[in-house]
C-alpha cells in the first residue's frame, strides 16, 4: 500500500510553528523541517509512515515559556521490544515508552488514538527546534504518525472546561439511537446516468424525480437519508444566496433539498445533508477569517431556510481544514449549525484520525466496512472517544457513481442485517452509502439487498 520508507526527506519549505500561549498547537509530521531514518511522508492522507528508528524535527517559536502537555496523534501496532520516544526542545528532554494504540479497525496501522504522554516538556521563549525520535529494538517496528499536540499547562483547565461545555451542549435526539440504519447518497456533479451519459449539473437537478427517489428510500426501510450538498466541486442543488455569492453559477433555481425533505417527511424519513467544508469554504485558498465567514453565512442561511426539515449535517474535510486553520472557533461553528433548529445534529469528519473537536453530536464514522463495535452508545477509547456511535459503510467500493457499471454489492442482506442489529443493540446506528445515478435510481442488486434488509430488520 505504501512505498518503502526513505532514509531522509527534506520538505521544500520548512517553516516555524508558533506555539500558542493559551491554545493547542499542532506539529504535523508532513510539515516537519526534516524527516530522517525509517520515515516517509504520505501526502495522500497527510501522515508519516514509519518503520524502525526515525527522527522528525520542527522549528518552533514559543509565545509563552513554560510547561507543555504533549499529546501524540498516532497509530502504534504491537511490536516486539516496544518503542521509546524521545522528545527534545532546547535543554529539556523527555523519554517515554509508547504502548499500543487501540481503535476499531482490523488493520492496526489504522487504529489512531490521541495518546497523552505522562511527562511535561518545558519550552523556552527563544526560537528553537523540537525533535521527536523513536527507537526500538525491532528494526521493523511500525508507527503511523499524524501530529504532536502541545497544550500549555496553564490552559489545560480552560480547555477541559470547554470540552465539558461542548458535551453538555450536544443534541441527544431519541430518533438517532432508535434509527437502526439509514442510507447516504453522493449525488454530485460527477454522477452519471445509468447509460453512462453525463448531464450538466443544473439539468440533472431539474430532471431529478423526487417522488420516485423518496419511494425507493421508503422501500429500503431507511430511517434517514444523508444527501450531498456539494462534493469535489462546490455545486448546490438549491437557490442559496450565500452559496451563490462565494461560488457564482454553482446553485440552481430548483430547490431540490426542500423537495427531497418534504417528500421524505411524508414517508416518515428524516433528511441530513453532507457538506464538504474544505471545498465549500475554500480551504487553502482564503485566510482564516474568510474561511469562517463563508461557513457562517452559508450555514446560517441554509439552517434558517430549512429549519427542522434538515435534521442533521455530516461535514467532510475537517482534518485538512484544521491543519490549515488551527485557530478555528469550533464553538461558533457549532452554534451556527443550529440555526433554524437547535436539535439539529452534526458530525465533523476527521477520517480515522482522532476527532478534531468535541463540538459535535455524533461520530462521522467513515469506516467503509464493518468494524469493532463499542460496548455502549458512547465510545470510551479510540479515535471517536467520547462520541455516540455511528458507522458509515459503502455498498460499492467507491462513494460516487461515475460509471454506468455497478459492481456486485459488498454485503449480503444477512451479514448487513446482523451488523445493524449489533450496532443498534449498543445504541448506535449504521449508514450505508449507495451509488446513485443522476435520475435518483440505484443499482438493482443493491436495491434488492436493502429491501431484504428492511424485511429482516423492520419486520
Amino acid at each position: 500500500m505504501f512505498a518503502a520508507p526513505a532514509d531522509q526527506v527534506s520538505l521544500p519549505v520548512p517553516r516555524s510553528v508558533v506555539i500558542r500561549a493559551h491554545a493547542v498547537s499542532y506539529l504535523y509530521g508532513v510539515s516537519a523541517a526534516t524527516i530522517e531514518g525509517g520515515a516517509e511522508p504520505i501526502r495522500e492522507g497527510d501522515f508519516v509512515k514509519c518503520a524502525g528508528d526515525f527522527t522528525l524535527k520542527w522549528q518552533i517559536e514559543v509565545q509563552a515559556p513554560g510547561d507543555y502537555e504533549i499529546r501524540m496523534n498516532c497509530a502504534a501496532p504491537a511490536t516486539p521490544g516496544g518503542r521509546t520516544l524521545v522528545i527534545t526542545a532546547g535543554e529539556d528532554r523527555i523519554e517515554v515508552a509508547l504502548g499500543v494504540t487501540h481503535g476499531y479497525f482490523g488493520n492496526p496501522e489504522l487504529n489512531y488514538e490521541r495518546v497523552v504522554l505522562p511527562s511535561f516538556l518545558h519550552l523556552s521563549a527563544k526560537p528553537a527546534s523540537l525533535m521527536l525520535a523513536m527507537k526500538s529494538p525491532d528494526a521493523n517496528a511500525k508507527l503511523s504518525f499524524r501530529s504532536l499536540e502541545l497544550v500549555p499547562a496553564s490552559a489545560r483547565m480552560a480547555l477541559a472546561s470547554e470540552e465539558a461545555r461542548a458535551v453538555a451542549a450536544r443534541a441527544q435526539p431519541a430518533w438517532l439511537s432508535q434509527a437502526g440504519y439509514g442510507v447516504m447518497f453522493h449525488w454530485t456533479s460527477k454522477s452519471v446516468s445509468s447509460d453512462g451519459a453525463h448531464k450538466p449539473y443544473a439539468q440533472a437537478v431539474q430532471d431529478f424525480d423526487v417522488p420516485a427517489f423518496a419511494e425507493m428510500v421508503k422501500s429500503m426501510g431507511a430511517a434517514y437519508v444523508i444527501f450531498t450538498v456539494g462534493h469535489a466541486e462546490p455545486y448546490c442543488p438549491a437557490p442559496i444566496k450565500a452559496w451563490e455569492k462565494y461560488h457564482p453559477g454553482k446553485t440552481t433555481s430548483r430547490d431540490l433539498v426542500m423537495e427531497i425533505a418534504d417528500q421524505l417527511a411524508v414517508r416518515g424519513v428524516k433528511l441530513l445533508c453532507y457538506f464538504p467544508t474544505h471545498i465549500v469554504a475554500k480551504t487553502g485558498h482564503v485566510g482564516e477569517e474568510e474561511f469562517m465567514r463563508i461557513n457562517r453565512e452559508i450555514l446560517q442561511e441554509f439552517g434558517e431556510r430549512y429549519g427542522p426539515k434538515v435534521a442533521g449535517y455530516w461535514f467532510d474535510g475537517w482534518y485538512q481544514s484544521l491543519e490549515t486553520y488551527p485557530k478555528v472557533a469550533f464553538e461558533e461553528f457549532y452554534r451556527v449549525c443550529k440555526a433554524g433548529d437547535a436539535n439539529r445534529i452534526i458530525a465533523i469528519n476527521s477520517w480515522f484520525y482522532p476527532v478534531v473537536t468535541p463540538w459535535q453530536d455524533y461520530w462521522a464514522g467513515e469506516v467503509g466496512e464493518p468494524v469493532t463495535l463499542p460496548k455502549g452508545r458512547i465510545f470510551n477509547y479510540g479515535p471517536a472517544r467520547g462520541l455516540p456511535y455511528h458507522a458509515l459503510l459503502t455498498m460499492e467500493p467507491y462513494w460516487v457513481q461515475e460509471s454506468a457499471v455497478v459492481p456486485p454489492p459488498r454485503f449480503t442482506p444477512a451479514a448487513l442485517s446482523e451488523y445493524i442489529r449489533a450496532c443498534h443493540a449498543a445504541g448506535g446506528c449504521v449508514t450505508i452509502n449507495l451509488g446513485i445515478f443522476q435520475n435518483g435510481s440505484i443499482g438493482s442488486d443493491a436495491l434488492q439487498v436493502m429491501r431484504e434488509v428492511r424485511r429482516l430488520i423492520r419486520r
